[in-house]
């Protein structure tokens, strides 16, 4: 279990856009805290939890260290659930670079992890309805992207 959720935890923040070796560090951190507060932690909602806690450690860790976020790479991203063949993944991978941070971290969490829109919303602390608008304008920034390069 604790090594799923490190995975968890080192791909999301690799998405973030920081190098590994901070994600292997953030991760860690992140992971020795939930421990510590695994009692407390309500049934069914510690993937929710230790992504929050991800999140709070980077942007702690952010603040700590005064760092620009580097575009990140996805190259090391497994799970496009909804992508069929390797050439769409791979069109797929070079979209995803061309996004903002923000937008990288969304279509982290709706696509690889799979989240709900409500569990984004909690994770994010915005209402369902703003994630359900930012999805529909990643998507069609996304289709945007794929037509463009269809064309040349």
């Amino acid at each position: 279990m604790w090594q799923d959720l490190f995975k968890l935890v080192f791909h999301y923040l690799l998405s973030l856009g920081i190098s590994k070796a901070d994600a292997e560090d953030i991760a860690q951190e992140t992971l020795l805290s939930t421990y510590l507060h695994l009692d407390g932690i309500q049934e069914g909602k510690l993937k929710y939890y230790v992504l929050a806690t991800a999140k709070n450690k980077f942007i702690d860790f952010m603040r700590r260290n005064k760092k620009e976020i580097a575009v990140s790479s996805f190259d090391d991203l497994q799970n496009f659930s909804p992508i069929c063949n390797i050439e769409d993944k791979e069109a797929i991978k070079d979209v995803v670079n061309k996004l903002t941070p923000s937008e990288k971290k969304l279509f982290y969490l709706k696509y690889n992890l799979e989240m709900t829109n409500s569990d984004i919303a909690i994770l994010l602390n915005t209402n369902t309805d703003s994630v359900k608008s930012m999805l529909w304008r990643l998507r069609k920034k996304i289709k945007e992207y794929l037509e463009e390069e269809a064309k040349s």
